[in-house]
């Protein structure tokens, strides 16, 4: 997480459940999540889809991948 004026205000204004969303948007800053992550570890094939669900914060992200 980059503390961009929208992180920021997000956090001043006690909206914590919001900046996942910002984070999950804010490539452009080098913000990635932790399921963006494990997907790009799952699409280079350095760890299992069912490794990367088992351990998701949407484990929904993997649901397609597994079953592959």
């Amino acid at each position: 997480m980059i503390g961009t004026p929208a992180i920021r205000n997000l956090i001043r204004e006690a909206k914590v459940p919001q900046i996942y969303g910002m984070i999950q948007v804010g490539r452009e800053f080098g913000m990635v999540t932790m399921d963006q992550s494990l997907d790009a570890l799952v699409t280079q094939n350095l760890i299992s889809a069912d490794s990367a669900k088992s351990i998701a914060i949407e484990s929904g992200t993997f649901e397609t991948q597994a079953g592959a």
